[in-house]
């Protein structure tokens, strides 16, 4: 059964990381471009960001005995699979994936355009994420 009390914490942990993503994206592409100190700090969040996601996906996975996954793409579509994330938001996730990996592992390739792009609408899809999780698991608390 997931444990509500750790959900919440690890949802507050993504939240503030959410927040600092949000804080430091400017408002244009190109003063990506134009920074790589700004670019390199924006990479880390949006890798951050999609990495404590993952984090709780996998602590209600295995709490909930649905894994293991697979792969890291596969941790969002088993959470849709079993109802707690709506489909749309599960596969938008899963193709955030991709953004996480090419930051994790060629980071000096990352396009500024596309880093920008998806670092706009990460926080929105990790806001989504993160409630509809803790509606989850705290459905399960109430249930007992």
């Amino acid at each position: 059964m997931t444990q509500v009390e750790i959900v919440r914490a690890k949802i507050k942990r993504l939240r503030h990381v959410t927040g600092l993503l949000h804080g430091c994206l400017p408002a244009r592409p190109d003063a990506l471009a134009a920074d790589e100190d700004v670019l390199h700090l924006v990479a880390f969040r949006v890798y951050l960001g999609l990495q404590e996601a993952l984090d709780v996906a996998s602590h209600v996975i295995a709490d909930e005995g649905w894994g293991p996954a697979a792969s890291l793409r596969e941790h969002f579509e088993l959470l849709a699979r079993h109802g707690v994330l709506q489909p749309a938001l599960a596969q938008s996730l899963a193709d955030g994936v991709k953004v996480r990996n090419l930051i994790g592992h060629a980071y000096g390739d990352v396009d500024p355009a596309k880093l920008h792009a998806a670092a706009t609408i990460l926080p929105a899809l990790l806001g989504d994420f993160c409630a509809q999780v803790l509606g989850f698991a705290e459905g399960v608390a109430a249930r007992g």
